[in-house]
């Protein structure tokens, strides 16, 4: 006869039903400009102060998704040479950003910066200076690209939002404001060319400053191919 084990029987605990990897997969299914403590809980199907055992609060909802999408990026990729390399990594953030709306913006208003952010931006900064560049030469390339790249995105999308007069969107109203007054306008052709620029093709638009940023950095050091 075997012996009993004196400890007391472990009984099958109930599995979580949710978690924070749980939560920022949510947040990033409805968007970060939609995702409150509230509406996550809704989709996970809890009471939403069952989200504080494993977040902070929204913010950290947010920082928590970020996280998550940025990982999922390749921000290092094969690449023949640091032009290319740039180009590829800031085509991923641009993709990342029509994926996920509202993460270019909550990147901007965060009050901290998430991880992952800081281990791409290092990673892609190490790069650059693998290919020939001063360290703080390729921290400037990097955070040019980047920032212009994050703000074309948020600009973008705040086109396509409706406007306060109803059945409007941003872009329909902003678009009077470059119209040619009247006929005798001096600067009628610059108006028409700047709107055709900037609301016509916003993505050629991103990158042709995309191609002057990178003429730009290929300045700072000739000798690097």
């Amino acid at each position: 006869m075997s012996e009993k084990d004196d400890r007391p029987e472990q009984k099958p605990g109930r599995p979580a039903r949710i978690s924070r990897a749980a939560i920022a997969e949510c947040a990033l299914e409805v968007g970060l400009d939609s995702a409150t403590m509230v509406t996550i809980a809704g989709r996970l199907g809890v009471d939403h102060s069952s989200l504080y055992r494993h977040v902070k609060g929204r913010d950290d909802i947010i920082s928590a998704a970020i996280d998550v999408a940025v990982e999922r990026i390749d921000w290092t990729p094969p690449a023949r040479d640091w032009r290319e390399a740039v180009e590829m990594t800031a085509e991923a953030a641009w993709a990342m950003y029509e994926a996920h709306p509202g993460l270019a913006e909550a990147i901007r208003t965060l009050e901290t910066t998430p991880p992952a952010i800081v281990r791409a931006f290092a990673a892609m900064c190490h790069r650059l200076e693998g290919f020939g560049f001063a360290r703080l030469d390729a921290i400037l390339v990097v955070d040019t690209v980047m920032d212009m790249t994050n703000d074309s995105a948020v600009a973008l999308r705040r086109l396509r939002q409706p406007a306060q007069k109803k059945g409007q969107t941003v872009e329909v109203a902003k678009a009077e404001a470059w119209k040619p007054v009247e006929h005798s306008d001096t600067y009628a052709a610059i108006r028409a060319a700047t709107w055709a620029a900037y609301a016509g093709d916003p993505k050629g638009w991103w990158r042709r400053k995309l191609a002057l940023v990178l003429a730009g950095a290929a300045a700072l050091h000739p000798d690097i191919s």
